[in-house]
């Protein structure tokens, strides 16, 4: 989602609290927090007339990634609605018991979907109709499609009105490789490099004690909190 935290409409947020049954004292609460903010414009430096804010949650406030969670499961429940409706086609089986294969975090989604121009040409529409109605933008060329036993020509017809990139197996998702078959060395290579970045210049002026807290605490928790991912992945 593009800009999310600018972007989001209050009256949206409060109607989605109303739909999932929150308390009119919650709603209120929330209503109060998000009509007290004010900006103003900065004239030859100097604050002009404050005006009221309708649009956009503060930023580094613990309360807005709550309401993101909100929002982004009103998406999921529209694809959900979409495929009980036909819209959409699940990519086992329309039989298949849950919801559908939706995966969404912060401002990412991945929607998994069968190789049918149909079905994605509905996802679109269905994209459109939820960006007009949120104020959010999905940002498409930000997105890639991953094809998984297709012909590299009809993934280039398919990736064609989604405007986005055509990716492949494997590719990095929150950090971690995603792939049809076992990780390799360098599908580990985003990992390796996380773990450089934090090996700056800086940490040649810890002490002794301070490296040793930077190890154990920071370096040896990447690996660990991928290889525990990867493994509860296996299990399923």
């Amino acid at each position: 989602m593009r800009r999310f935290f600018d972007k989001v409409e209050h009256q949206v947020i409060l109607d989605v609290m109303k739909h999932k049954g929150f308390l009119a004292k919650w709603i209120k609460w929330i209503e109060n927090i998000l009509g007290s903010g004010s900006s103003s414009i900065l004239l030859n430096g100097i604050p002009r007339k404050t005006f009221k804010c309708k649009r956009g949650v503060r930023q580094g406030d613990p309360l807005s990634p709550l309401l993101f969670v909100l929002d982004a499961d009103f998406l999921e429940s529209i694809v959900n609605k979409a495929w009980l409706m036909g819209v959409l086609t699940h990519p086992i089986s329309d039989n298949f018991g849950g919801d559908f294969p939706i995966l969404q975090y912060v401002d990412d989604t991945l929607l998994i979907l069968p190789g049918d121009a149909k079905t994605l040409f509905n996802l679109k529409g269905i994209l459109r109709s939820f960006s007009d109605s949120y104020g959010l933008h999905v940002n498409f060329n930000k997105s890639f499609l991953v094809p998984i036993n297709m012909t590299n020509s009809r993934a280039q017809h398919l990736v064609q009105p989604f405007g986005c990139w055509l990716g492949s197996m494997p590719f990095t998702y929150l950090g971690l490789p995603l792939g049809t078959t076992k990780p390799t060395i360098q599908d580990f290579t985003t990992l390796l490099n996380r773990i450089e970045r934090r090996l700056s210049g800086f940490s040649r002026l810890l002490s002794y004690d301070g490296r040793l807290i930077l190890v154990n605490l920071v370096l040896t928790a990447l690996p660990y909190s991928t290889c525990a991912v990867l493994n509860s992945l296996h299990r399923l």
